[in-house]
């Protein structure tokens, strides 16, 4: 049960490379579950706004994990301006349903390999579903950990494919993270930067640097300057987010959140069903929150780091 719960808190790590949980240096707790609301007022004369739930749970095998990851995101895009290319409205409002396979297996010296592989379906469902709706995501590298409850260090190596800087793509997975002690620890790499301030059993602060991308499809027959016909248009929304956190543990096992910073160099563009750019929407940067609630399981003392002997 102890090796299950230690794969558990890596795992749901990878639900979401966007919010990956072990790259945070905060391996203290389990997030099973959560639900958010966020907002960007003004980007650029656009206002972005989006609210989901994130389920993660695994099953401890002999010998690794198998795990599931559920998503869902909703994202509605309030246009300042219009255009005479193409039609925006069929762009307001794009949903995200995330899903993702993982597997954990330990090797020697507390080396571990990780796979991650799963499917995004993005898309306005305007005019049924295609091939067009669905992204893959995937993350494979390995992981080795070292050092002790009260101060330990993982380093990740691989590489991922997905949507964190807006059309996919495949990116290095290299992420450093430390725990220095009971109140601090800090993590380097991609796709998550951050330092991490434990000021007692309730409360905690964080500062965090992340990608943050959409690409999502629109299903419906636009006309495109007047006369071409296209289906299966793309909005491209992508930027680098800073944000200052705080977490509120409220009752033993809930916790509420709340997210604020910038979205900086920020992409919002429209794009053909080649992903040729149709128009640019030139949004700048904008102010983000976010907040929400979520499940919070602390983990017993020792159970990160694995003896060797379970190897």
């Amino acid at each position: 049960m102890k090796k299950g719960i230690i794969y558990i808190t890596l795992l749901i790590g990878f639900q979401s490379f966007g919010q990956a949980m072990l790259m945070l240096g905060n391996r203290e707790e389990l997030n099973p579950v959560g639900i958010n609301f966020s907002s960007i007022p003004n980007l650029g004369g656009t206002e972005v706004t989006s609210y989901g739930a994130n389920l993660n749970f695994g099953i401890p095998l002999k010998k690794g994990l198998i795990g599931l990851s559920l998503g869902y995101q909703n994202h509605d895009f309030v246009f300042s301006e219009s255009t005479n290319l193409i039609d925006l409205s069929s762009f307001e409002n794009i949903q995200v349903i995330r899903s993702n396979v993982s597997y954990m297996v330990p090797l020697k010296d507390s080396l571990n390999f990780i796979l991650s592989a799963g499917t995004s379906l993005m898309s306005n469902f305007g005019d049924g579903l295609s091939s067009e709706d669905f992204v893959f995501n995937a993350i494979i590298g390995a992981l080795k950990r070292w050092g002790n409850n009260e101060r330990n260090s993982a380093l990740l190596i691989g590489a991922l494919y997905g949507t964190q800087f807006g059309e996919p793509t495949l990116l290095p997975a290299i992420s450093f993270n430390q725990k220095l002690n009971e109140h601090w620890g800090y993590s380097l790499g991609l796709p998550v930067t951050g330092v991490n301030y434990q000021i007692n059993e309730k409360h905690r602060l964080s500062f965090l640097v992340s990608p943050h991308g959409i690409f999502g499809n629109n299903s419906n027959e636009e006309r495109v300057e007047g006369n071409r016909l296209l289906s299966n248009t793309k909005i491209q929304f992508n930027g680098i987010n800073t944000r200052i956190s705080y977490q509120f543990k409220f009752t033993k096992y809930l916790a509420f959140f709340a997210e604020g910073g910038f979205i900086l160099n920020s992409v919002l563009k429209i794009l053909d069903n080649d992903n040729n750019e149709i128009i640019d929407l030139n949004p700048g940067s904008g102010t983000y929150f976010n907040t929400g609630l979520r499940l919070v399981i602390k983990r017993a003392n020792n159970m990160y780091l694995k003896k060797k002997n379970e190897n």
